[in-house]
């Protein structure tokens, strides 16, 4: 490996080395913490799916609560 990188600064001009190996490195750090990025973002649709969840049943809990209401009318004095 360490002779790769020694052709490449010996071979390119100093610039299109340097250039090169921060895209490499870029591209290195992007390829490592893309399986970190799919965790959070499984995480955090799980969440997000749940809170749609929550929502939904507490609407369907008022129309039944609002329903009731309804049917059984204004309260008597």
């Amino acid at each position: 490996m360490e002779s790769y990188i020694e052709q490449i600064f010996k071979e390119l001009p100093f610039g299109v080395a340097i250039a090169m190996a921060i895209f490499l490195g870029i591209l290195l750090i992007i390829w490592l913490l893309l399986p970190l990025w799919v965790l959070f973002i499984w995480w955090n649709t799980g969440k997000i799916k749940d809170e749609i969840q929550f929502v939904a049943a507490l609407m369907e809990k008022r129309e039944r609560d609002e329903t009731r209401k309804k049917v059984t009318g204004p309260p008597k004095d």
